[in-house]
């Protein structure tokens, strides 16, 4: 699998890549009280000694995991033939039919495809899904569609307590930082996919909207309180899919 950031212009990334290379070259142990995530695929999650949330390939199934519907929902894969880690192209970008988004520079960017999009109430048509390439390579997925699925099985307006649900409340609590009366806040799940020949750090983060405020700034996925899990509402406006580096780069590309 590519490393991220190679001779990137961004010093406080190129310093945390090396926990990710670090990361990204151990195997994964398998854990206990495995559970099946959806049925949308043959995916099951497992919970490791750090409290990762765990993707496995069901080796009981005939597919397999190379061969996961990527191409209809968004998963740890990526989606519409694209992966994270991938290399981008101008080429490769002119044959998926995918354009960029104004403003971005060469080092990070977002791409899009015309054809998918939907009509936002408040801001009129929308792409569905962007990627996030850096340096180069995909890094970030992100589904703004309620009509693009997800193979966790959550899409965009469900509510915060079924994200917990499906990962077994095994997620971290963050304000949003642009958002002090806490009506927007993120659940980030850490998920790891272990294909047998490489493993990539991956992070989820659903992007909440109309929730109460719960504390400050953040609750660890091994903190929760039973009345914090009573307080959590709202419903997901997006959710983001990508190595760690890109999901804590609270504003994009700008």
């Amino acid at each position: 699998m590519s490393i991220f950031y190679k001779d990137s212009s961004f010093p406080v990334m190129r310093s945390v890549v090396l926990s990710t290379i670090a990361i990204s070259s151990l195997w994964l142990v398998t854990a206990c009280d495995s559970q099946t995530v959806t049925s949308n695929s043959n995916a099951t999650s497992n919970t490791d000694n750090a409290g990762n949330n765990i993707i496995k390939n069901d080796s009981s199934s005939s597919t397999n995991s190379k061969n996961l519907p990527n191409e209809k929902m968004v998963s740890l894969l990526g989606y519409q033939k694209l992966s994270f880690g991938q290399v981008i192209t101008p080429e490769l970008l002119s044959e998926l039919g995918l354009a960029r988004q104004s403003g971005d520079n060469e080092q990070c960017y977002y791409v899009s495809n015309p054809k998918l999009s939907y009509v936002d109430k408040d801001y009129g048509k929308r792409a569905s899904v962007l990627y996030q390439i850096i340096d180069d390579k995909v890094a970030l997925i992100t589904i703004k569609s309620p009509d693009t699925p997800f193979y966790t099985g959550i899409n965009i307006g469900d509510s915060a307590k079924a994200v917990m649900k499906v990962h077994n409340d095994n997620l971290a609590y963050e304000v949003d930082k642009y958002a002090v009366d806490g009506d927007y806040y993120s659940l980030i799940a850490n998920v790891k996919f272990d294909n047998k020949e490489d493993t990539l750090p991956i992070q989820i983060e659903y992007h909440i909207k109309g929730g109460q405020k719960l504390n400050d700034y953040k609750i660890k996925s091994t903190e929760w309180t039973a009345d914090n899990k009573r307080m959590l509402q709202g419903q997901v406006k997006s959710i983001d899919i990508g190595i760690p580096e890109a999901i804590y780069l609270v504003e994009g590309c700008s």
